[in-house]
């Protein structure tokens, strides 16, 4: 059984005031991901106070704003919001809708998804942000298997609800001035805010895990799927038939193929397609030099349509949009 990973001594909670869109945009940009601020009115300039705090791929915060603006993603981030607004509202684009955040309504978005984000005059909210790899890494923990299927969250919550309020006390409780300050001198204490933060979310917050996290514990997955298992990961390139993962493993392929849909929730060849999937993903987020063809072929995705549907259907996003919003190359030395 994979170790718990502790977060690193990196955890930090300050207080912060910002004013105007340079300082907004700086702020944005070294704590979560590169952005463009806009401000809607030149008569109202935005600015921002509160709290926030960050414990390896989980920030969290509680803020006031001043002004209204637009907030713009420069780079992809494999991340969720969860968004609960105590004043004005919050306006989450992606190209297919619009989703809001209200006193009234809590908000889950992924900023992968994101194209721009629209804060009213004089909003204030707690604020979530968790890495979706993190999210990921965790149900395979609790599951006992690999977590292959997409993650979804339900994108709306009335603030009503328990699970709504309970987290919004939560995070009143963790930015409060008292207990804030002291994460950043307790490591341990840390650690459980973290993994409360990233558990109560998986369990309360309705996702598409909701009802295989409700579940018993898991047995023992069996050896001979996880020797498959393995290879597949470790051999991502190479696209084995069953039969010849069956007898790398030592059992019949109807027995793989049960032991595949009974401990990873998948058939053999839709595992072989995740697996490949997320080495596109991670290419298309950091490798600049590659055309989306380029890395389609690298992982044996040799038919673009069908490439592009299964991304869509896995990451919510076309490749060719995600790789367009990746770093430039560095450029080349040039000789004189």
């Amino acid at each position: 059984m994979p170790k718990r990973r502790r977060p690193q001594a990196g955890q930090t909670v300050f207080n912060f005031r910002l004013q105007g869109e340079q300082e907004l945009e700086d702020a944005f940009s070294r704590r979560l991901l590169p952005v463009k601020i806009n401000a809607t009115s030149p008569d109202a300039p935005p600015g921002a106070r509160g709290v926030f705090g960050a414990v390896t791929g989980v920030a969290f915060s509680r803020t006031q704003f001043q002004g209204g603006f637009t907030l713009i993603p420069e780079l992809p981030h494999d991340a969720i919001l969860f968004c609960l607004p105590t004043k004005g509202h919050l306006t989450f684009h992606d190209k297919k809708k619009s989703l809001q955040a209200t006193p009234d309504t809590a908000l889950a978005a992924s900023f992968m998804a994101a194209s721009s984000i629209d804060v009213s005059r004089n909003h204030a909210h707690c604020a979530l942000v968790i890495n979706r790899p993190l999210l990921i890494a965790r149900i395979s923990l609790l599951l006992g298997r690999a977590a292959i299927s997409e993650l979804t969250f339900d994108p709306r919550m009335p603030t009503r609800n328990e699970p709504v309020a309970a987290l919004r006390s939560l995070l009143f409780f963790i930015t409060a001035q008292r207990f804030s300050s002291e994460l950043n001198r307790a490591m341990l204490t840390a650690t459980r805010v973290h993994e409360m933060l990233v558990d109560f979310i998986l369990e309360r917050w309705p996702n598409t895990y909701s009802t295989a996290l409700s579940q018993p514990p898991p047995v023992i997955t069996p050896r001979h799927v996880k020797l498959a298992v393995d290879f597949i990961r470790d051999h991502p390139q190479l696209v084995s038939s069953g039969t010849e993962l069956a007898a790398l493993t030592g059992v019949s392929l109807r027995s793989l193929q049960d032991g595949f849909r009974r401990f990873i929730g998948s058939s053999i060849t839709g595992y072989q397609r995740q697996v490949r999937l997320e080495r596109a993903h991670a290419d298309l987020l950091h490798d600049s030099h590659l055309s989306v063809q380029d890395i389609a072929m690298r992982w044996g995705f040799t038919n673009a349509s069908r490439f592009s549907r299964y991304f869509r259907e896995a990451y919510g996003v076309s490749p060719t949009r995600l790789s367009k919003r990746r770093p430039a190359p560095a450029p080349e030395n040039i000789r004189t």
